[in-house]
């Protein structure tokens, strides 16, 4: 299934019994509805009902055919989900059928839902959303998943391919794998972040915590009215529960300053004390939080996958003052994060910034 086509899609999931029990026996169709970095996401469906296919091709789907990547990164995303499952049913959707051999499995179809990214660029997001989420993180944060082989939940390519994207190449001036902006210019960085993105690197590295979804943000959240699903846990590894919470602060607060400069109702505080609070662990938590978002907002300023909360705001202007505005609240966040000790400290630090363009 190199060369994946509808047509092959298809025909696998018609030598499938299986497919024939969930989908019965009307005509099928097969459509290619996903616009992520790594994998091919299919909708296959009847006139009445629908699921959805996940394959990962031997290489990077934003980056074509020469970015070379183990299709196993999708295993490991089975069994992943799988666990997860097991300890916070309620959010994860359903796993109909793995197949390790053609690098495919086959979940629950989530069309009634949207993105976390896309509904908080229209209309405010209830709290509870955001106390789900805390939720899940501290399910994850209790548990172990069962013993296996080292590379049954984490992919060592991606978790570099990570590691460059965070921690390695956004801090390498003029590197070939960035893509900045012609209207930004990010600033110096100091000695005290530098320190802040070493820090970061050693315990995202080293601090084998818990196993993490690896990538959790807004785009991999779908919602329902007040119902959540996590998706695309392709990136998952073991590591520090703050790097997961890092990306959904930053994320939240990516989706609130496209609010701040579309003239929109803000709600950063509430969101993030309600996923803070949800959570319920130690502060010291936190502070690898906070530095974690910073590292993850300033990544997507000049790494190929921007925010697309940036990218939505309307006027050009604005959208050059956010990224600067950006770039000086990230620079803020890790070079400061180890001096974070309770939620109201990290308010502070954002408030310096997100309360500039208001006043």
């Amino acid at each position: 299934m190199e060369n994946i086509t509808h047509q092959k899609i298809y025909s696998y999931v018609d030598s499938q019994p299986l497919f024939k029990s969930i989908l019965g026996d009307l005509p099928l169709h097969v459509k290619e509805i996903g616009d992520g970095n790594l994998n091919f996401v299919f909708r296959v469906h009847t006139d009445q009902k629908s699921l959805i296919i996940k394959y990962a091709p031997p290489y990077l789907r934003l980056l074509g055919e020469d970015f070379k990547l183990p299709q196993t990164r999708i295993c490991v995303e089975m069994h992943t989900m799988t666990y997860f499952k097991t300890i916070a049913p309620t959010y994860i959707p359903t796993l109909y059928h793995t197949d390790e051999k053609a690098f495919l499995f086959a979940m629950e179809d989530l069309k009634d839902f949207e993105t976390l990214q896309k509904v908080q660029l229209e209309e405010r997001i209830p709290l509870d959303i955001y106390e789900k989420l805390g939720d899940f993180l501290n399910k994850v944060y209790a548990n172990q998943p069962p013993l296996q082989n080292s590379t049954y939940y984490e992919n060592a390519t991606l978790k570099h391919i990570s590691e460059n994207y965070i921690f390695r190449f956004p801090h390498i001036a003029n590197h070939e794998a960035l893509m900045v902006p012609s209207f930004f210019k990010p600033k110096p960085k100091e000695a005290d972040f530098i320190l802040g993105i070493k820090t970061l690197t050693s315990l995202f590295l080293n601090a084998k915590e818990t196993l993490l979804h690896g990538d959790l943000h807004t785009g991999s959240v779908m919602i329902k009215n007040n119902q959540i699903a996590i998706i695309d846990a392709e990136f998952s590894f073991f590591g520090p529960i703050g790097f997961d919470m890092g990306n959904l602060f930053a994320h939240i607060l990516l989706g609130e300053i496209y609010a701040l400069y579309e003239d929109k109702k803000v709600q950063w505080e509430e969101a993030i004390n309600a996923l803070w609070k949800s959570f319920g662990h130690d502060e010291t938590i936190l502070q690898t939080s906070v530095g974690f978002c910073g590292a993850e907002l300033y990544r997507r300023l000049v790494v190929p996958a921007k925010a697309k909360p940036l990218e939505a705001i309307s006027n050009q202007s604005k959208k050059e003052e956010a990224y600067h505005l950006v770039d000086k609240l990230a620079i803020d966040l890790v070079s400061n994060f180890l001096h974070v000790k309770t939620i109201e400290d990290f308010f502070d630090i954002i408030k310096r910034h997100l309360c500039t363009p208001m006043h």
